[in-house]
Protein backbone atom coordinates (compact mmCIF):
# COMPACT_ATOMS: atom_id res chain seq x y z
CA UNK A 1 0.00 0.00 0.00
CA UNK A 2 0.83 3.61 -0.41
CA UNK A 3 2.73 5.45 2.59
CA UNK A 4 4.35 7.80 1.63
CA UNK A 5 4.73 9.95 -1.73
CA UNK A 6 6.57 7.26 -3.95
CA UNK A 7 6.81 5.04 -1.34
CA UNK A 8 4.77 1.96 -0.84
CA UNK A 9 5.25 -0.36 2.22
CA UNK A 10 4.15 -3.85 1.99
CA UNK A 11 3.92 -5.34 5.46
CA UNK A 12 5.88 -9.37 6.06
CA UNK A 13 3.31 -12.44 6.25
CA UNK A 14 4.87 -13.78 8.85
CA UNK A 15 4.22 -17.93 9.75
CA UNK A 16 6.58 -18.51 11.69
CA UNK A 17 4.42 -19.90 14.31
CA UNK A 18 3.19 -22.58 12.00
CA UNK A 19 6.05 -23.74 9.20
CA UNK A 20 9.28 -22.14 10.59
CA UNK A 21 8.84 -19.56 7.95
CA UNK A 22 9.37 -16.07 7.93
CA UNK A 23 9.19 -13.05 5.82
CA UNK A 24 10.40 -9.44 5.47
CA UNK A 25 8.95 -6.50 4.74
CA UNK A 26 8.89 -5.13 1.36
CA UNK A 27 9.42 -1.19 -0.10
CA UNK A 28 8.62 -0.41 -3.96
CA UNK A 29 9.91 3.47 -4.67
CA UNK A 30 7.65 4.35 -7.36
CA UNK A 31 9.29 6.10 -10.41
CA UNK A 32 9.94 5.88 -14.19
CA UNK A 33 11.73 2.55 -13.21
CA UNK A 34 10.42 1.29 -9.53
CA UNK A 35 13.13 0.24 -7.10
CA UNK A 36 11.84 -3.04 -5.22
CA UNK A 37 13.81 -3.32 -1.96
CA UNK A 38 13.85 -6.95 -0.22
CA UNK A 39 11.02 -9.13 -2.03
CA UNK A 40 11.21 -11.79 0.19
CA UNK A 41 10.51 -15.14 0.51
CA UNK A 42 9.92 -16.68 -3.12
CA UNK A 43 6.21 -18.45 -2.06
CA UNK A 44 5.09 -15.64 -1.08
CA UNK A 45 6.61 -13.66 -4.61
CA UNK A 46 3.00 -13.78 -6.27
CA UNK A 47 1.37 -12.46 -3.79
CA UNK A 48 3.54 -9.20 -3.38
CA UNK A 49 3.62 -9.12 -7.43
CA UNK A 50 -0.68 -9.14 -6.81
CA UNK A 51 -0.27 -6.32 -4.00
CA UNK A 52 1.83 -4.33 -6.23
CA UNK A 53 -0.49 -4.38 -8.72
CA UNK A 54 -3.44 -3.49 -6.49
CA UNK A 55 -2.05 -0.61 -5.80
CA UNK A 56 -2.15 0.61 -9.46
CA UNK A 57 1.88 -0.11 -10.44
CA UNK A 58 2.51 -2.24 -13.04
CA UNK A 59 5.26 -5.22 -11.59
CA UNK A 60 6.95 -5.35 -14.57
CA UNK A 61 8.41 -1.53 -14.33
CA UNK A 62 10.63 -2.97 -11.89
CA UNK A 63 13.89 -2.78 -13.44
CA UNK A 64 15.89 -2.73 -9.71
CA UNK A 65 15.72 -4.88 -7.20
CA UNK A 66 18.03 -4.57 -3.96
CA UNK A 67 18.46 -6.82 -1.46
CA UNK A 68 19.35 -5.18 2.26
CA UNK A 69 21.12 -8.66 2.91
CA UNK A 70 21.09 -12.09 1.90
CA UNK A 71 19.17 -13.95 4.34
CA UNK A 72 16.08 -15.66 2.65
CA UNK A 73 13.33 -13.87 4.01
CA UNK A 74 14.51 -11.16 2.72
CA UNK A 75 16.59 -12.29 -0.96
CA UNK A 76 14.95 -15.52 -1.76
CA UNK A 77 13.01 -14.45 -4.26
CA UNK A 78 15.24 -11.99 -5.75
CA UNK A 79 16.79 -14.31 -8.76
CA UNK A 80 13.59 -15.31 -9.66
CA UNK A 81 12.19 -11.89 -9.59
CA UNK A 82 15.15 -10.08 -11.44
CA UNK A 83 15.23 -13.05 -14.54
CA UNK A 84 11.34 -12.09 -14.64
CA UNK A 85 11.34 -8.31 -14.83
CA UNK A 86 15.42 -8.42 -16.61
CA UNK A 87 15.77 -6.13 -13.47
CA UNK A 88 19.32 -5.62 -11.84
CA UNK A 89 20.06 -7.08 -8.92
CA UNK A 90 21.59 -4.90 -6.19
CA UNK A 91 23.51 -6.89 -3.23
CA UNK A 92 26.98 -5.03 -1.57
CA UNK A 93 29.92 -6.65 -2.48
CA UNK A 94 30.52 -8.13 0.69
CA UNK A 95 27.27 -9.51 1.28
CA UNK A 96 27.88 -11.54 -2.36
CA UNK A 97 30.83 -12.47 -1.18
CA UNK A 98 29.56 -13.61 2.38
CA UNK A 99 26.29 -15.66 0.65
CA UNK A 100 28.70 -17.33 -1.83
CA UNK A 101 31.30 -18.47 0.68
CA UNK A 102 28.56 -19.95 3.33
CA UNK A 103 26.31 -17.88 3.51
CA UNK A 104 23.26 -19.22 2.63
CA UNK A 105 23.40 -21.65 5.26
CA UNK A 106 20.58 -19.77 7.63
CA UNK A 107 18.84 -20.90 10.31
CA UNK A 108 15.43 -20.10 11.69
CA UNK A 109 14.44 -20.78 15.33
CA UNK A 110 11.08 -22.37 16.00
CA UNK A 111 8.85 -21.15 19.03
CA UNK A 112 10.60 -24.49 21.28
CA UNK A 113 14.09 -23.34 20.24
CA UNK A 114 14.24 -25.95 17.54
CA UNK A 115 16.35 -24.87 14.45
CA UNK A 116 15.08 -25.36 11.01
CA UNK A 117 17.75 -25.29 8.42
CA UNK A 118 16.73 -22.64 5.98
CA UNK A 119 19.36 -22.54 3.18
CA UNK A 120 16.88 -22.45 0.22
CA UNK A 121 17.99 -19.05 -1.19
CA UNK A 122 19.42 -19.45 -4.64
CA UNK A 123 22.87 -18.53 -4.92
CA UNK A 124 23.49 -16.38 -8.06
CA UNK A 125 26.43 -15.59 -10.19
CA UNK A 126 28.29 -12.89 -9.36
CA UNK A 127 27.51 -11.38 -12.74
CA UNK A 128 23.77 -10.75 -12.06
CA UNK A 129 24.76 -8.10 -9.57
CA UNK A 130 25.63 -4.69 -12.16
CA UNK A 131 27.39 -2.57 -9.59
CA UNK A 132 29.37 -2.64 -6.07
CA UNK A 133 28.22 -0.47 -3.12
CA UNK A 134 27.94 0.94 -0.84
CA UNK A 135 27.55 4.57 -1.98
CA UNK A 136 25.53 6.93 -3.75
CA UNK A 137 23.04 5.39 -6.58
CA UNK A 138 21.91 7.05 -9.52
CA UNK A 139 18.56 5.85 -10.77
CA UNK A 140 15.63 7.34 -12.79
CA UNK A 141 16.97 11.12 -12.00
CA UNK A 142 17.53 10.60 -8.33
CA UNK A 143 20.01 10.17 -6.35
CA UNK A 144 19.76 7.98 -3.06
CA UNK A 145 22.47 6.80 -0.85
CA UNK A 146 23.83 2.90 0.50
CA UNK A 147 25.39 2.13 3.61
CA UNK A 148 27.17 -0.63 4.70
CA UNK A 149 25.83 -1.35 7.74
CA UNK A 150 27.25 -5.17 9.06
CA UNK A 151 26.69 -6.40 12.06
CA UNK A 152 23.69 -8.61 11.11
CA UNK A 153 25.54 -9.86 8.42
CA UNK A 154 28.61 -8.72 7.40
CA UNK A 155 27.73 -6.58 4.11
CA UNK A 156 24.52 -5.59 5.33
CA UNK A 157 23.49 -2.25 4.02
CA UNK A 158 20.50 0.42 3.94
CA UNK A 159 18.82 2.52 1.29
CA UNK A 160 18.39 6.19 2.26
CA UNK A 161 16.49 8.37 -0.08
CA UNK A 162 17.68 11.94 1.87
CA UNK A 163 15.25 14.03 -0.51
CA UNK A 164 12.17 11.97 1.24
CA UNK A 165 13.86 11.20 4.69
CA UNK A 166 13.26 7.74 3.74
CA UNK A 167 15.47 5.08 5.24
CA UNK A 168 15.79 1.21 5.11
CA UNK A 169 17.20 -0.91 7.49
CA UNK A 170 16.92 -4.51 6.82
CA UNK A 171 17.75 -6.18 10.31
CA UNK A 172 19.88 -3.54 11.48
CA UNK A 173 17.47 -2.15 13.92
CA UNK A 174 13.44 -2.84 14.19
CA UNK A 175 11.07 -0.38 16.39
CA UNK A 176 12.28 -0.77 20.05
CA UNK A 177 15.17 -3.36 19.26
CA UNK A 178 18.27 -4.15 17.58
CA UNK A 179 18.28 -6.61 14.91
CA UNK A 180 20.18 -9.91 15.97
CA UNK A 181 23.53 -10.33 16.46
CA UNK A 182 23.22 -14.15 17.42
CA UNK A 183 23.41 -16.01 13.85
CA UNK A 184 26.20 -17.10 11.60
CA UNK A 185 28.12 -14.34 10.08
CA UNK A 186 27.02 -11.74 12.85
CA UNK A 187 29.34 -9.56 14.83
CA UNK A 188 27.47 -7.51 17.93
CA UNK A 189 31.16 -4.58 17.49
CA UNK A 190 29.99 -4.08 13.94
CA UNK A 191 26.08 -3.80 15.20
CA UNK A 192 26.83 -1.18 17.55
CA UNK A 193 28.66 0.96 15.04
CA UNK A 194 26.31 0.19 12.01
CA UNK A 195 23.42 1.59 14.37
CA UNK A 196 25.37 4.26 15.45
CA UNK A 197 25.66 5.57 11.61
CA UNK A 198 22.30 5.47 10.73
CA UNK A 199 21.53 7.67 14.36
CA UNK A 200 24.04 10.04 12.67
CA UNK A 201 21.66 10.80 9.46
CA UNK A 202 19.90 13.66 10.45
CA UNK A 203 17.47 14.05 7.49
CA UNK A 204 15.62 10.47 9.00
CA UNK A 205 11.90 11.25 9.27
CA UNK A 206 10.52 7.79 7.86
CA UNK A 207 11.86 4.56 8.46
CA UNK A 208 10.96 0.74 6.98
CA UNK A 209 12.56 -1.73 9.06
CA UNK A 210 13.02 -5.48 7.69
CA UNK A 211 10.18 -6.40 10.07
CA UNK A 212 7.44 -4.85 11.98
CA UNK A 213 5.57 -1.49 11.69
CA UNK A 214 7.19 1.15 10.53
CA UNK A 215 7.96 4.11 12.19
CA UNK A 216 7.11 7.67 11.08
CA UNK A 217 8.04 11.08 12.06
CA UNK A 218 11.69 12.62 13.16
CA UNK A 219 10.00 12.87 16.95
CA UNK A 220 9.70 9.04 16.90
CA UNK A 221 12.62 7.79 14.54
CA UNK A 222 14.85 9.78 17.83
CA UNK A 223 12.72 7.95 20.51
CA UNK A 224 13.46 4.89 18.90
CA UNK A 225 17.27 5.48 18.64
CA UNK A 226 17.18 5.73 22.00
CA UNK A 227 15.96 2.48 22.87
CA UNK A 228 17.98 1.21 20.72
CA UNK A 229 21.22 2.87 22.63
CA UNK A 230 20.15 2.29 25.44
CA UNK A 231 19.38 -1.66 24.67
CA UNK A 232 23.25 -1.48 23.55
CA UNK A 233 24.43 -0.12 26.54
CA UNK A 234 22.84 -2.81 28.45
CA UNK A 235 23.93 -5.53 26.31
CA UNK A 236 28.02 -3.40 27.01
CA UNK A 237 27.60 -3.91 30.58
CA UNK A 238 26.64 -7.29 29.77
CA UNK A 239 29.82 -7.96 27.70
CA UNK A 240 27.85 -8.67 24.49
CA UNK A 241 29.27 -5.49 22.51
Amino acid sequence: MKRWEDIYFYPSKTTLEFTGEINSNSVLIKGEKHILIDPGVSRRWEGLKGAIAADGLDPMDIDLIFCTHCHPDHADAAVGAAREFKADLLMSMAELDFLTSGGDRFYLRTPSGEEIPKGVIEVPDASLFKRGYPGPLFHGGREYRLYLTPGHTPGGCCFHWPDRGFLATGDVYFKGTIGSIELFGSNPGDMYRSVNLLGGLRDVEKVVCGHGPEIDGRDDVIRNYDLLFAEIAQKKAKGIL
